[in-house]
């Protein structure tokens, strides 16, 4: 029964689609296409070409039409289009005189001219300049649709009765409604009032962390679907931006035709399109907008003029995203699940992804804004969330639907409502999602348990082959708990390594819980491991496996971490850490050595992204997009007499990260790192610069993987501090591109680290250099170059340059692969 009703839903809204006319402008003498011709039809407003000349003609029940048609340099002409057309190709002839007029008086572009007017009027007309405040609301409809609207019926040969099969086609749907904030002090905020996404029966909040809503024309950079584009309408556009006038259209306000064309595209991310500018204030009234590359982008926009603030207001923006060469996922969760998918980067995950996608579909994203309030200044709640969703977002009745949507809920948006569901059980898509989002975090989920992947296996110097299992349970079991660890077993050294921990979930919402655990395990000497380091999962550890100086431990500890807000997150611990077995190490202090001793400390750590924009839901917060800086911070202070802890001392560690990125896709990173320490300080809790070279004499034998903030030339175990300063800089110069699978990176590297240490008699058994003399290498990686692996290069110089090229120089391979 539900398939008959779906059938009659799409039925429907085909034959309610039967008057439109397709349709092309084209040059009569070159064949070539004319964007944004204006198609004027009487009584009706007059409606534009697209970027490749096409439109679409609606005849409105009419059995025939009579349209005009212009363009800028060519002859008008009038059409008669009829219900017996299945297409049209409407020609326009080139008035040379015009043409040659326009040629001779190009010395000064006069659309040029009204660009400026626009940029220079932009603190009167974007209203986030020109008001104190002002909030509305707005209805967003974002679908998946297919371009052909197929409708097939077929026969099952196999079955004695005859089993009716509708393509539906759609492939997602989802709705919701915001509220907009602003003021000037906090900026903007949005507030969803009511979120439905068709099929899934928990929450969904992927939608609403995609960046497929950009904010304005009047942007210095316009940001959508994870590309950022040059503004039409920027400070600096003319550099990457031409212009020409096409038309003045006759309205109540009449408006300019101006057309937008990329200047450097091979360099550039930009736009091409129309923008409608006021003739009395050079504010945007519309806006039409194609990108034909990677991804077909089509953007129309539509603003209102507030009569009391002299304003126009975006009223009505529709997005539509098509497949287009390739080289970027186009997908609501992620290219490796086929649901809300329309395109897939190819990568090695979708080399063995086998769920098909249609071709024809699109992604579709229509908003509407309305009930502006442009007399208020409101009061922005927690302004740290760019977005917070209210609790009852995700169970509002049919009511406030049908109050606030400002699109038709059409018999095929029902349809689809049905599709999904349907498809959504028989692929199992939950699942997949779930599965997705644990493995972007190092695990993979089984029932109520979360399988943790970098426990199977690993390999280094020390241990050799190290097996095991370990993981955690979900909200399967509990959603005021988990209980977690891990068992694995190294062939090398022949000893056990386990760890049994739990997480009180105090404040979800806050992301507020008690922890507690125990660990018998080896740790690399003078690491320092920040708490609050933001959560990496690597398919292969750049320098685990070369490793050869580790300490074994014992500890307990109990710790408190705590969201202060989104972007702001904190950890205490207590722990007490029992160190045995660091080879001959042995720490002489007081006259006393300590082959084995007792370390108890109390750590505060913090992570702080303070531009950083985040998604706040009932749940938990999620990250939209990151800006930098990142700061991360800790302080460790050990107690003697403390839990049998054997020495005083205090460690601090401060990482600040920084990163330019550039619409020409280049990129600019900088790490800079300082840890210090004072007080009794054994070398297993000194400091050391991420070294990643073995002491192989020949380049090749130290060949191995190379790391993003690590020294590639520097030794294990030559050089230990107890006060030192890192700087990393990476210049990554814009991807060299052959095709969408091979876009090969060039990253420029520059490296350099100086530190210090005291009584370095205190550490016996053990040979190593201080680095007061401050070291220097620099480096070169090609990336990307089949998939994600790549070569990598470095050389030491400066004060601790060894004597032979091959002790300075490594050569190693670099591993960037996306799943």
């Amino acid at each position: 029964m539900r398939l008959v009703c779906t059938f009659l839903l799409i039925l429907t809204g085909f034959f309610a689609n039967a008057q439109q006319i397709p349709g092309k402008v084209i040059n009569a003498i070159t064949g070539e296409a004319l964007a944004y011709a204006k198609i004027s039809i009487k009584e009706s407003s007059p409606i534009l070409s697209k970027i490749d000349g096409s439109f679409q003609l609606d005849l409105e029940g009419k059995k025939a039409v009579k349209i005009s048609v212009s363009y800028l340099g060519f002859y008008t002409r009038d059409f008669k289009i009829s219900e017996e057309n299945k297409t049209v190709l409407l020609q326009l002839y080139p008035d040379y005189e015009k043409l040659n007029t326009v040629y001779i008086s190009s010395y000064r572009n006069p659309a040029n001219k009204l660009i400026e007017k626009a940029i220079e009027n932009r603190e009167i007309n974007d209203p986030r300049e020109a008001l104190d405040g002002f909030e509305y609301r707005s209805y967003s409809k974002f679908l998946i649709d297919n371009e052909k609207n197929p409708i097939q019926l077929t026969t099952d040969s196999t079955n004695s009765e005859i089993a009716t099969i509708v393509n539906v086609a759609r492939a997602y749907l989802s709705e919701k409604v915001t509220k907009h904030n602003y003021n000037q002090k906090h900026g903007g905020k949005e507030e969803v009032l009511g979120l439905k996404t068709a099929g899934f029966k928990k929450p969904i909040y992927d939608v609403l962390s995609l960046d497929i809503y950009p904010t304005s024309f009047y942007e210095n950079n316009y940001s959508i679907f994870q590309t950022e584009y040059a503004g039409p309408l920027a400070k600096n556009a003319f550099r990457n931006y031409e212009y020409r006038i096409l038309d003045t259209l006759n309205a109540e306000r009449p408006a300019y035709l101006i057309y937008f064309k990329p200047k450097r595209e091979e360099v550039i991310a930009g736009l091409e399109g129309v923008i409608h500018l006021d003739t009395l204030n050079y504010g945007i009234q519309k806006t039409e907008t194609r990108l034909i590359g990677e991804i077909d982008l089509e953007i129309h926009e539509d603003y209102d003029f507030d009569t009391d603030k002299k304003v126009w207001l975006l009223k009505k923006r529709d997005i539509k995203i098509r497949p287009g060469t390739g080289g970027k996922d186009i997908s609501v969760f992620g290219g490796n699940i086929s649901l809300g998918t329309i395109q897939r980067r190819l990568s090695i995950s979708s080399i063995f992804n086998n769920d098909p996608i249609d071709t024809d579909l699109y992604l579709d994203a229509t908003t509407v804004n309305y009930d502006y309030q442009l007399n208020t200044i409101p009061k922005i709640e927690k302004p740290s969330a760019a977005i917070s969703v209210i609790p009852e977002a995700n169970q509002q009745q049919e009511d406030f639907w049908k109050s606030n949507r400002k699109e038709p809920y059409t018999t095929k948006d029902e349809a689809t409502s049905i599709y999904v569901d349907s498809i959504i059980k028989t692929r199992n898509i939950e699942r997949k999602i779930e599965v997705k989002k644990a493995m972007a975090n190092g695990y993979y989920p089984l029932a109520f348990w979360d399988l943790q992947l970098s426990k199977l296996f690993k390999y280094n110097n020390f241990e050799g082959v190290r097996l095991g299992v370990g993981g955690k349970t979900n909200d399967r079991l509990s959603k005021k708990f988990n209980v977690g660890g891990y068992f694995v077993y190294g062939f090398g050294d022949e000893k056990a390594k386990y760890n049994l921990n739990t997480n009180i979930y105090l404040n979800r919402s806050t992301g507020t819980n008690l922890k507690l655990g125990y660990t018998r395990d080896i740790k690399e000497v003078a690491s320092f491991d920040y708490l609050k380091a933001p959560p990496k999962f690597y398919l292969i550890e750049p320098r685990f496996v070369n490793i050869n100086f580790f300490y074994n431990y014992k500890q307990y500890y109990a710790g408190l971490e705590h969201r202060i807000n989104p972007q702001l997150s904190s950890e205490i611990r207590f722990s007490q850490t029992e160190v045995f077995n660091a080879r001959d190490y042995a720490f002489l202090y007081n006259g006393e050595l300590y082959p084995e001793y007792t370390v108890s400390t109390a750590g505060i750590s913090f992570s702080w992204e303070p531009f950083s924009e985040y998604l706040e839901t009932p749940e938990k917060s999620i990250l939209v997009e990151r800006h930098y800086p990142r700061i991360t911070a800790q302080i460790d202070k050990g107690f003697a007499d403390v839990a049998n802890g054997d020495f005083n001392f205090l460690r601090t560690g401060l990482k600040l990260e920084y990163t330019i990125s550039r619409l020409d896709l280049s990129r600019t990173e900088f790490i800079l790192e300082g840890n210090y320490a004072t007080g009794t300080l054994p070398l297993t809790h000194t400091f050391h610069a991420y070294p990643n070279s073995s002491r192989q004499e020949a380049v090749l034998k130290r060949f191995s993987v190379a790391g993003k903030t690590s020294f590639e030339t520097m030794y294990y175990n030559e050089f230990y501090s107890d006060r030192l300063a890192m700087l990393h800089m990476r210049h990554q110069l814009r991807p060299i591109k052959f095709s969408n699978f091979f876009q090969p990176e060039i990253v420029l590297i520059s490296r350099h680290a100086i530190g210090d240490i005291g009584h370095m008699d205190r550490h016996q058994n053990i040979d190593f250099q201080s680095l007061d003399q401050g070291y220097s290498e620099v480096g070169l990686e090609i990336n990307k170059i089949i998939s994600g692996f790549g070569l990598s290069t470095a050389y030491r110089y400066g004060s601790y340059h060894l004597p032979g090229f091959s002790q300075n120089f490594a050569f190693k391979f670099t591993l960037n692969i996306r799943f």
